[in-house]
């Protein structure tokens, strides 16, 4: 909160209350300019809030839709599957916690890294899209191997996210 020329503090409570004191009972009036004044930075917040949003500052769904993708696979490469799977779907996560503990344990075995050469084609429907993703994939003891795949994501509480079930 910003000084006033003073150097203390404003505290709305108090200073309304004061205010009203001073003026012998009136202290409605300064309540109200007080709750305008308030409504007045609330309000111009929020259109600031979307004007930087909708902005030219802002990434488009293309650009989230590539970082998501990017954050996903490079989140398997260094965590594995059991980390990169918190940034997928809610479906893919279900899918993941239905897996016996076996079964997870196995997939932490098999680590891959994949590098990302590029990720274009975005086609947007709603709160779906899908990508083509090209990259190359490297298995520990094999050669490196190119691989094109076309990528399903689904936007949850306004995130972009990997989501291979709904590619089934």
């Amino acid at each position: 909160m910003t000084l006033p020329p003073g150097g203390q503090p404003y505290n709305p409570a108090t200073d309304i209350q004061q205010s009203a004191g001073k003026r012998g009972g009136g202290g409605r009036k300064p309540l109200f300019v007080g709750l305008a004044v308030a409504a007045v930075v609330v309000v111009g917040g929020g259109v600031a809030a979307a004007v930087s949003l909708s902005g030219k500052d802002s990434p488009s769904d293309s650009q989230r839709i590539d970082a998501g993708i990017r954050d996903f696979y490079g989140t398997l490469s260094a965590k594995g599957p059991g980390a990169a799977v918190t940034k997928a779907c809610a479906a893919d996560r279900a899918e993941y916690d239905a897996l016996s503990t076996a079964q997870k344990n196995a997939s932490e075995q098999g680590r891959m890294d994949i590098r990302i050469v590029s990720i274009d084609q975005i086609v947007v429907t709603g709160d779906r899209a899908t990508a083509k993703m090209v990259g190359a994939l490297s298995v520990s003891g094999a050669d490196d191997k190119s691989t094109t795949a076309t990528e399903h994501l689904r936007k949850e509480e306004g995130t972009w996210k990997v989501c291979s079930t709904d590619g089934r």
